[in-house]
């Protein structure tokens, strides 16, 4: 370890050192990020529609106090310009021009000719707030100031995903405070937002939580495919049942990851690479890359990212001698093709990714921290591939997308079923096959004034095929397994008007969908028979902005998942067993306040109740054998609440909680030890807090420093007497440092300060969990030190 730390003190030393002579060299380089180089693509139309744009793509805030300027026409600015030409050329002969308010901000006022022939009345003190933060997950563009609901949002650059190559899911999980996982290792958890959480375990479930990559589904009932996170632009998580907008399989919310868009102008690229060292654990490293390719300036361009991590292991198998068994690596890539083609833009693209986990990264109680005892390993593979391809134009106001996926998915796991009995290992093997299809096709408009309107189609196809074997661990039999079919049809719309102050917004869904089960491997031959099931989502939702800085909104909205089939012990041996669909209902009212990133300080809070029926929960029996089952109704209130606090230039800090009570009010034939149980995976209370300090420290370059913490309550593994245990209460910790400018810079990353071992779940093999030993304990301290180029 001294000697990895005193290597990379030397190439820290040799890289400030090239970074002071090349700002030696640039002493005249451009002080205001307003006068940084970007590249715009901004098409004629609307003065309020073009500074949004100028706005996101420049990384400045527009405000716009006069009103009758919104609709004023403009040309469109494309090319490789600083913020104040790009303003300029925008406003040529506009009568109106920009005015700098400091280096992130802008107003627009008119010239003084055209105030002379025509007097602008302008409010007095401060200027207007800017054009607001744009919410592309709620499919029309909405500024963030009139949005009616809950949302997080984590810009990549100001949280330093694109600095680190190992960054995944889990770095979501540490900055929302209202969005957590399981913990069964890399690309196989499962997501949960605000509370809603049906059970710890994966099987043909659809997931709560809705995945997206831009406008492309991720996922329908596999696991979080964990895609890495190097250059995307931003994540955006909607909170609460998105069904009208997203259909099945969005009860807990949706997760958006925005990746960057190919830059038409101008080539560019970066690299990240690091090394690490968990103590008591092997080593890692991280590598990841990206390119942007012009292929025809301004018309053809090409994207492409690639990444490899390993993560070196902490836990130890006592019974076969062996140390850092839960060792896992992943590597993939992503590309995207875009093409102008006159009014059109089309992007085409696709994801690989494969994770390969080589064995659990569980320990059990009465051994050693981070030891088990296992009579053979329980590795675990996920591979995935996405293709996908994004047709967009615009007319005027009006936006038109077609967004169509194709998804290949396989996970394969292994668990080690050996019983006391048993004079040799035994093992279950089970591996998902999932093919899953999408589009989407809608219009929409958005005004300057907060009303639009959407109409949307969608169809969705997914197939799993579930096999499974039970048996010696050298030749296991197969046993009964079942494949999966849903087709989902749908025909949704959504329309905000005015209506004196407030802003209303009703929407709905219609979906059909039809279900095929077989169980295979029976024997028998036989074909469960199709069935139908058609749903209608409604949603409607307030929103009143009471001063300028003040955003409050009230909002009603629901959620589904169909039903399916599923294998489970019968008296017969293993038997098909159907399971409903379940429906959710949401409200929420809640209120922001500022504006997150001009002002010195803003907040947010919310309030929610959910009533869920028939939940569909996947489960273990006594066996450990995995079943699916509706295991009642339930009821979950929420609280949350964020802060953010810049009272000086450089310096941020943020804070955020999360209180939630759920229960179990209506259990199913079967679960009535359950009656008023905790949902399951959910914390009573969830607590973030963070400060990051950046300051110049001469020669060109900048010192940044980063800390966070996140606690965890208590909660319970699953409902039930059997599967009432106890784990969370603990504290995650991270502290960063990072030395260099915007372009090349040198970092060290600790996490787990205190290095303690505290329980976050209670699963890692189904077979054992009902012994109560399994824990999977927190990454012991980690250190990781790396470098980060952009050219």
């Amino acid at each position: 370890m001294k000697s990895m730390v005193g290597a990379y003190r030397r190439t820290v030393v040799t890289a400030a050192r090239g970074l002071a002579c090349m700002a030696m060299a640039g002493a005249l380089a451009q002080p205001a990020h307003a006068r940084d180089v970007h590249s715009f693509d901004i098409r004629p139309g609307h003065l309020s529609d073009a500074i949004v744009a100028l706005g996101v793509q420049g990384g400045v805030s527009i405000g716009l106090p006069n009103a009758t300027a919104q609709n004023l026409p403009v040309p469109g600015v494309r090319g490789r310009l600083s913020v104040d030409r790009a303003l300029r050329r925008l406003l040529a002969g506009s009568g109106f021009h920009a005015v700098r308010i400091d280096d992130r901000s802008y107003t627009i006022a008119a010239d003084r000719s055209k105030a002379r022939s025509a007097p602008v009345a302008l409010p007095a003190g401060p200027a207007s707030p800017p054009i607001d933060i744009i919410v592309t997950a709620s499919k029309r563009d909405i500024r963030l100031r009139d949005f009616p609901g809950t949302i997080a949002m984590v810009d990549a650059a100001v949280a330093g995903l694109n600095g680190n190559a190992r960054y995944g899911t889990q770095a979501l999980v540490d900055i929302i405070p209202s969005l957590s996982s399981t913990h069964l290792g890399p690309g196989r958890n499962k997501l949960i937002i605000r509370g809603v959480a049906d059970s710890s375990f994966t099987g043909p479930t659809q997931a709560i939580v809705g995945q997206y990559l831009g406008d492309i589904r991720l996922n329908y009932n596999a696991p979080d495919p964990d895609l890495n996170l190097y250059d995307m632009a931003s994540v955006e998580v909607l909170e609460g049942p998105q069904g009208t907008l997203y259909g099945a399989g969005s009860l807990g919310g949706i997760v958006r990851l925005v990746p960057t868009s190919p830059d038409l102008s101008q080539a560019a690229g970066s690299i990240a690479a690091g090394i690490g060292k968990v103590e008591g654990g092997g080593p890692s490293n991280d590598l990841a890359g990206m390119i942007n390719l012009p292929i025809r300036t301004d018309r053809i361009g090409l994207r492409a990212v690639a990444y490899r991590s390993v993560d070196g292991g902490y836990i130890r198998d006592a019974g076969r001698r062996l140390n850092h068994i839960n060792r896992s690596q992943a590597a993939g890539g992503r590309i995207i093709l875009r093409a102008r083609l006159g009014d059109w833009t089309v992007d085409a693209g696709g994801t690989l990714q494969d994770m390969k986990n080589r064995d659990g990264q569980y320990a059990e109680r009465g051994q050693p921290p981070y030891t088990r005892r296992s009579a053979i390993a329980e590795p675990f593979d996920n591979d995935y591939r996405l293709g996908q391809i994004v047709v967009t134009r615009k007319w005027g106001d009006i936006a038109l997308l077609s967004a169509t996926g194709i998804v290949g998915h396989d996970v394969d796991e292994r668990f080690d079923a050996t019983r006391a009995s048993d004079t040799s290992p035994r093992l279950f093997h089970q591996r998902s096959q999932i093919t899953l299809f999408s589009n989407e096709n809608r219009l929409s408009r958005q005004d300057p004034d907060g009303t639009g309107w959407l109409v949307g189609t969608s169809f969705v196809s997914n197939s799993e095929r579930l096999i499974r074997e039970l048996g010696a661990a050298t030749a296991p039999t197969r046993i009964a397994g079942v494949r999966n079919s849903v087709r989902q049809v749908a025909a949704y719309g959504e329309l905000s008007l005015g209506l004196g102050p407030l802003i209303v917004t009703a929407g709905g869904r219609l979906a059909h969908s039809r279900l095929t089960g077989e169980l295979l491997d029976d024997g028998k031959d036989r074909n469960e028979p199709n069935r139908s099931e058609v749903e209608v989502l409604p949603s409607i939702a307030l929103s009143w902005r009471p001063t300028p800085r003040l955003t409050t909104y009230l909002r009603y909205q629901e959620g589904f998942r169909p039903g399916g089939l599923s294998v489970a012990a019968g008296s017969g041996g293993i038997v098909s067993q159907r399971f409903l669909g379940d429906s959710i209902v949401t409200i929420e009212g809640g209120a922001r306040f500022g504006h997150p990133v001009r002002d010195h300080f803003s907040a947010a809070l919310s309030l929610s109740y959910s009533h869920w029926e028939h939940i569909q929960a996947d489960l273990v029996n006594a066996a450990g054998l995995p079943i699916t089952a509706n295991i009642g109704n339930g009821r979950i209130l929420g609280f949350e609440a964020s802060l953010r606090w810049a009272p000086f230039a450089g310096f941020v800090a943020e804070g955020g909680l999360f209180l939630n009570d759920s229960e179990l009010t209506s259990p199913s034939a079967g679960f009535e030890d359950a009656a008023h149980a905790e949902l399951p995976n959910i914390a009573r209370v969830g607590v973030r807090g963070a400060l990051s300090y950046d300051r110049p420290i001469g020669g060109g370059l900048s010192l940044s420093l980063t800390g966070s913490v996140r606690y965890f309550g208590h909660s319970q593994l699953g409902v039930g007497s059997l599967l009432a245990i106890e784990q969370g209460n603990y504290a995650d910790t991270a502290l960063g440092l990072r030395i260099g400018t915007e372009r090349l810079g040198a970092s060290i990353d600790v996490t787990n300060l205190f290095d303690t071992a505290q329980n976050r779940f209670s699963l890692g093999n189904p077979f054992g969990v009902m012994d109560r030993l399994q824990v999977t304990p927190q990454i012991p301290r980690t250190v990781r030190i790396g470098v980060d180029a952009r050219f």
